[in-house]
């Protein structure tokens, strides 16, 4: 019989995650001391694969909200892998090449890495706009995407949050979106530059605190195939 985890945060963390500092496995939360852990663009092998880890203490991490509160799946197509392997590259990221594995998330979660000066991306640029991506907090949101819908045309803020961009005369007609990771698309219409100076982006719905796992029995499977390793 192998075992399904359950996920679950009873108590959840209302610190702001843009605010944190970046760290290895996520981001340094000075309230608490600690680093979370960012499982919120991992797949279920990966989470899996990262909870069978020899670790001390509680854990701190941060998750999107569907991975909480329901068993995680690693599917059958896994087992036709080496077990060794399995393990390896779930704990180094590596299994969303596999891709039966990875899950999609969504376009929220996807952050492209773009120029920060005006009109690199667009030779025809005659009009530059500027503004600020902030959370819900006033916070600036750097590395936030600002791109013209439609276009490769875009930015990504500073570390203020701070952004600008240059545009060509037929783009003034079109939408600007705003998207970070971990925060709800934004998109803004072009045609009244003066509402686009600062740009306020909610939470996904993404969780942060210390999670509890429910474990319970179901037919032997890839629970061994994935575990062994660390057994031995």
């Amino acid at each position: 019989m192998r075992r399904s985890l359950t996920l679950t945060i009873p108590e959840p963390c209302h610190e702001s995650w843009a605010t944190m500092t970046p760290a290895a496995q996520g981001r340094h939360c000075a309230a608490c001391a600690k680093t979370v852990v960012d499982f919120s663009c991992m797949s279920d092998a990966q989470v899996v694969a990262w909870l069978v880890r020899p670790a001390k203490g509680k854990v701190c991490g941060r998750f999107a909200a569907p991975q909480l509160n329901r068993p995680l799946i690693v599917p059958d197509v896994v087992s036709r892998w080496p077990r060794s392997l399995v393990a390896v590259l779930a704990l180094l990221g590596l299994s969303a090449t596999l891709p039966t594995i990875a899950q999609s998330y969504p376009d929220s979660n996807t952050v492209q890495p773009l120029k920060t000066q005006w009109g690199a991306n667009d030779p025809a640029a005659t009009h530059l706009i500027r503004g600020r991506v902030v959370d819900a907090h006033g916070k600036g949101l750097p590395g936030a995407t600002v791109l013209v819908e439609g276009t490769r045309n875009g930015v990504s803020t500073t570390s203020d949050g701070t952004y600008q961009l240059g545009l060509s005369a037929a783009e003034l007609s079109g939408r600007l979106v705003f998207s970070a990771l971990g925060f709800e698309v934004v998109v803004k219409p072009l045609g009244s530059t003066d509402r686009l100076k600062t740009v306020v982006m909610k939470d996904s719905g993404d969780v942060m605190g210390i999670f509890y796992i429910s474990r319970w029995y179901t037919p032997r499977g890839l629970w061994q195939r994935l575990t062994r390793p660390f057994r031995r």
